[in-house]
């Protein structure tokens, strides 16, 4: 199996957005869920005040607000955030447990162009026939 490479912001984003609106559920277990909030706080404390707004707007619209995504991404670079290996390590700690306890995420970029018969997902099934 290849392992997939992704950098600290595409890392941290994905562990971020556990917790936005729709990330982390009732049915997640509390486990994740505090630590999805204990790595929030965590990340929050090391953001400027433009990086806070952008880290609240993330979380009121959702992960999948590319405009507050992007900002939020720049603050995290901004603040080094992105190349601190005991937040990324943490944040590689989050998705692993959160992947454990059946909550979907997702990272990195996916490229298609030119794919034929692709399925990207967790947790999914398909059936190609090609002829």
């Amino acid at each position: 199996m290849t392992e997939v490479r992704v950098d600290g912001v595409e890392l941290l984003l994905a562990a971020l957005a556990l917790g936005a609106s729709a990330g982390v559920t009732d049915a997640t277990s509390a486990v994740v869920r505090d630590a999805a909030d204990s790595f929030r706080g965590l990340v929050r404390r090391r953001l400027t005040g433009e990086g806070q707004e952008a880290l609240r707007a993330f979380e009121a619209e959702g992960a999948d607000s590319g405009v507050w995504q992007v900002r939020l991404a720049d603050d995290l670079t901004r603040a080094g955030v992105d190349r601190d290996e005991q937040i990324l390590s943490l944040a590689r700690e989050l998705l692993a447990q959160a992947e454990t306890a059946g909550v979907r995420t997702e990272i990195g970029q996916v490229d298609l162009r030119g794919a034929k018969g692709v399925q990207f997902g967790s947790y999914s099934t398909q059936h190609i026939t090609f002829n």
